[in-house]
């Protein structure tokens, strides 16, 4: 049984179940596709309220503004000077996100199996703490900031641009069921892109893939901002969440047989 030792000195053991490689596989897809859409469609169905999200948001911007870092306009106009350069935001916003987890969570699997089921933990974890954050502190995105007229109010015009909507012309509230427009803190976004760009680093050495896990936060940086869609605050929330997701599993890995025993004990019992 091989064993896999990490930075903060969890030991991974490559375990692999018996039974066949494909089995396994499904599983950990049926894994994956149930936390997300319990995910997706929780998300949706909570009922966040306009003024206490734009509230929210407002509180943000206060604390932006009160730290100096208040700079998502500036960022969004830079792109907004090119229509070349708004939709390679777009871009940035899309590909970088479901894309970018999928194709690492095959690699990471098939290279890397007891990483990935390590790795596989944070994601379900982070997911399950998101969502408790955007039930308690629903947040509305920059792009609300538009002057747009909502149910129960018309928001502030502050300048801010819904590039997906207006250069795509893409609308994500034509879903009722799977649509939050005040989930945008943390950012699962930059959070799920700071883990594969962890999780990259842990598993390669190679420069590729090192330069790779660099540029695939800062990219989504830039594609969360420049649509308008989270502020920085949302980002560094997001970078958080990932932080908290990964010590709670390197617990829950350190402490695995010990919470089996427990499992087993009782289930006998």
């Amino acid at each position: 049984m091989r064993q896999f030792i990490s930075s903060n000195g969890v030991t991974l053991k490559k375990y692999l179940p018996q039974r066949k490689l494909i089995l396994d596989i499904l599983m950990e897809i049926v894994i994956l596709a149930v936390v997300y859409f319990i995910y997706k469609y929780s998300r949706g169905s909570i009922d966040a309220k306009e003024i206490t999200a734009l509230q929210h948001a407002r509180e943000i911007i206060d604390l932006e503004k009160t730290l100096h870092i208040f700079v998502e306009l500036d960022i969004q106009s830079w792109f907004l000077n090119n229509s070349a350069m708004t939709h390679f935001a777009n871009i940035l916003y899309t590909i970088c996100y479901y894309p970018a987890v999928i194709i690492f969570a095959i690699w990471a699997y098939w290279r890397h199996r007891s990483k990935f089921k390590f790795m596989r933990t944070v994601f379900v974890i982070s997911a399950a703490i998101a969502f408790i954050s955007f039930a308690l502190y629903p947040t509305a995105p920059p792009r609300f900031f538009d002057g747009r007229e909502l149910d129960t109010i018309i928001t502030q015009d502050l300048g801010f641009v819904d590039t997906i909507a207006e250069h795509w012309h893409i609308n994500e509230s034509s879903d009722p069921n799977t649509y939050n427009p005040f989930a945008a803190m943390p950012s699962l976004h930059f959070g799920w892109t700071v883990m594969v760009s962890a999780g990259i680093l842990w598993m390669t050495r190679s420069r590729f893939g090192r330069t790779l896990a660099i540029i695939l936060p800062i990219a989504m940086f830039f594609g969360i901002t420049a649509t308008a869609n989270h502020f920085i605050l949302d980002a560094v929330a997001g970078a958080i969440v990932i932080g908290m997701a990964f010590w709670l599993t390197a617990l829950i890995f350190k402490h695995k047989h010990k919470l089996r025993f427990i499992w087993n004990h009782r289930t006998q019992s």
